[in-house]
């Protein structure tokens, strides 16, 4: 026979069994190695480490002055000409952009070209919102950011952090994904 002291220890530990066992259980399987680990990482852009803070630089001479923080930017970056690279990478934006609906304020396109390499009459009337600086302010910048091609696109956040880099093959779902998770979470410009 059982006592009401040995019935009371029986439920007590099969309470602390019910509450204990599942999260040994999750820790099993996410520790091991049996292929229930979730992916290392859940961003489609490359990760920029160590960070770079970009300088506080005015882009466009509006009123009030178009600026570089305060914002989400996504900055497409280009040789002399705006090749076929660029050209897609300008339209990739501008579709991830509008794809963010309501929160697409939240984001500016910026075009950098190093030399005199203004977009065609074609390209410009293509993106009325995309905002082109002029060759001296991102020669300036493009130093800070080093190493680059024709047609790569980087995340820079508010605080003017180069973020991310998106190549010429990163597709624009994966894009989108990675900015509408950042606009989710930031509460930052």
């Amino acid at each position: 026979m059982s006592t009401p002291q040995t019935r009371g220890r029986t439920t007590l530990l099969l309470i602390a069994a019910a509450f204990t066992l599942p999260i040994v259980a999750a820790a099993f399987l996410y520790f091991s190695d049996n292929g229930w680990r979730p992916d290392g990482s859940t961003h489609f852009g490359t990760l920029i480490t160590p960070a770079k803070t970009l300088p506080d630089t005015v882009l466009a001479p509006t009123d009030p002055p178009t600026v570089l923080r305060k914002i989400w930017t996504m900055a497409i970056l280009s040789g002399d000409e705006c090749d076929a690279a660029c050209v897609t990478a300008l339209r990739k934006t501008r579709q991830v952009r509008l794809a963010l609906g309501p929160k697409m304020t939240r984001l500016q396109l910026v075009f950098m070209p190093t030399q005199g390499g203004a977009l065609s009459a074609e390209l410009a009337a293509e993106h009325p919102r995309l905002i082109v600086i002029d060759p001296t302010t991102s020669k300036e910048i493009i130093k800070l950011i080093g190493d680059y091609n024709s047609g790569d696109v980087f995340l820079i956040d508010p605080l003017g952090n180069l973020m991310m880099l998106y190549t010429d093959d990163a597709e624009m779902s994966g894009m989108r994904s990675d900015i509408a998770h950042l606009l989710k979470f930031s509460t930052i410009g």
